[in-house]
């Protein structure tokens, strides 16, 4: 088992490197996040390489699209058996909050630099509540609409695809008013929104949602 941190780059080249001394944590690899030029890439990545294993990722600006390739590194990670940090010491504001969300919903832990004229002066790590466990018809619903493109055009077609056909009127009368039930409190979470298309309502899940659905697919 390798211990791996995921370590978003800021410009304080020093207070990423002695945040990552003073954690105490054990590291084998880092994978160094990126988001714009103009950081300290390379001081750190010359600085670590020796000693551990070292990946770049340069991620978007966009928070949810960030978490979301966070997401597929952690679940990586997670799935050969390693333990994971994320280390937002100094972290830019966009990859800080793409790391909080990732971080709640893989419940990773985390870790940052108490700084103080400059210099660390201890580094703590972070409670992050997780968000919420949903149930095991809410987690069908959102593998059903990742698996499929993360969206559909109607209820009826997303009964299809978890349920299966029916010729039986009360049970697909049941089936649906379970779906609906569970599909608004998917979407009161923000994880999917409901849009009304016609006599249909389409079904998509959101940027969060597609964060969430990285965790629940093997």
């Amino acid at each position: 088992m390798k211990t791996v941190h995921l370590i978003p780059l800021g410009k304080r080249c020093e207070i990423i490197l002695e945040s990552v001394r003073m954690s105490g944590k054990p590291i084998q690899k880092a994978y160094l996040i990126v988001s714009r030029d103009g950081n300290c890439l390379k001081e750190v990545e010359n600085a670590l390489k020796n000693f551990i294993e070292v990946e770049v990722v340069k991620l978007s600006n966009d928070v949810y699209e960030a978490a979301i390739e966070l997401l597929k590194i952690i679940k990586r990670e997670l799935d050969e058996g390693n333990d994971v940090y994320i280390n937002l010491s100094d972290a830019p504001k966009e990859l800080c909050i793409a790391g909080l969300i990732s971080a709640q919903i893989s419940r990773s832990k985390v870790y940052m630099a108490i700084t103080s004229n400059g210099k660390v002066e201890k580094v703590i790590d972070l409670k992050v509540p997780p968000i919420k466990s949903l149930g095991e018809d809410k987690i069908a619903l959102i593998k059903a609409l990742e698996e499929n493109g993360g969206e559909v055009e109607s209820i009826n077609r997303l009964i299809e695809i978890i349920e299966g056909k029916t010729d039986d009127q009360k049970k697909y009368m049941a089936q649906r008013a379970r779906m609906s039930y569970h599909l608004k409190g998917l979407e009161t979470d923000g994880l999917i929104e409901m849009k009304r298309e016609g006599k249909n309502v389409r079904i998509r899940l959101t940027p969060l949602g597609k964060a969430y659905a990285i965790m629940l697919l093997q």
